[in-house]
């Protein structure tokens, strides 16, 4: 599993445009939004946020504009924000009860589903919203419909897990799981997330790519293919992009290290209307 020594890194695609977001925890109670325009290499500096945010409940709209995302603030105040990233700077948002539902997905272009969230949105917005409850009250309630929206494929049903004692932390290792497969085109190599369980930070994932077993390795935190049919990869507080060709190199075409970011002096202490601009 990724080592906790670094950066941890989530990488949200649009799916229908060449656009991402970065969402960098570290220290772990801080994290850093960034747009990353992946055809170019573009990246775009946005907020600090001391606090917690919740990338696998998170999701951004088909053109890369508009981010929904759920977060803890410093007094632990939870709320579901609908942003235009990389500004947490919220147009609606509304309070949540806990961490148990919230964030949401796009499942097409213009229709966003809040998860569990009955309250009305009041803004003008290009997409209609509605609310939806699953049977996940953590992250799988928004990690995997936004999966299959996007193009994974489950392989089978999650074996037997099986908690681990003591720690003071609540763990369960999941070893037997047949996994998630993607391939965008015949081109591609086949893409495969496995889910390992609730370990120290959360629901966690492996990965792997059909014919190229040394490109990921057990230090990614987080890979996904985009529009333009790239891989995205986050690994050791930095972040990569992988083209055909590079596959075949065994090289990324790009990476930019994000490990030595330094927060504000006074980054944004959870004010969601207030906007989180670093002063």
């Amino acid at each position: 599993m990724p080592s906790r020594t670094t950066a941890r890194v989530h990488i949200l695609p649009a799916k229908g445009a060449p656009v991402a977001v970065i969402l960098r925890r570290k220290p772990s109670k801080c994290f850093h939004v960034m747009k990353w325009d992946t055809r170019t290499g573009r990246v775009e500096h946005g907020s600090w946020f001391l606090g917690k945010l919740y990338p696998l409940r998170c999701d951004l709209s088909f053109d890369g504009r508009w981010m929904v995302y759920l977060a803890m603030g410093a007094r632990g105040n939870t709320w579901t924000g609908l942003c235009q990233p990389p500004w947490l700077k919220t147009v609606w948002d509304a309070p949540n009860t806990g961490t148990w539902y919230g964030g949401g997905y796009w499942p097409e272009r213009r229709l966003l589903l809040l998860n569990g969230h009955p309250a009305k949105v009041v803004a003008s917005l290009p997409f209609k919203t509605r609310h939806y409850r699953t049977g996940y009250g953590e992250d799988e309630g928004v990690l995997y419909p936004r999966m299959t929206r996007d193009g994974w494929q489950r392989a089978g049903p999650l074996g037997p897990c099986r908690e681990l004692k003591g720690g003071g932390k609540y763990r369960v290792v999941c070893e037997s799981d047949p996994g998630w497969s993607w391939r965008p085109t015949s081109r591609h190599p086949v893409l495969r997330a496995f889910y390992r369980g609730y370990l120290a930070h959360g629901h966690t994932f492996q990965f792997g790519l059909d014919r190229h077993p040394n490109v990921l390795d057990r230090d990614v935190d987080w890979a996904t293919w985009d529009c333009l049919g790239q891989l995205l990869v986050a690994r050791g507080g930095a972040v990569e992009r992988w083209r055909l060709p590079d596959l075949a190199a065994g090289r990324p075409s790009f990476r930019l290290d994000l490990e030595d970011l330094k927060p504000p002096a006074k980054p944004d202490r959870g004010d969601r209307r207030s906007g989180e601009e670093p002063r």
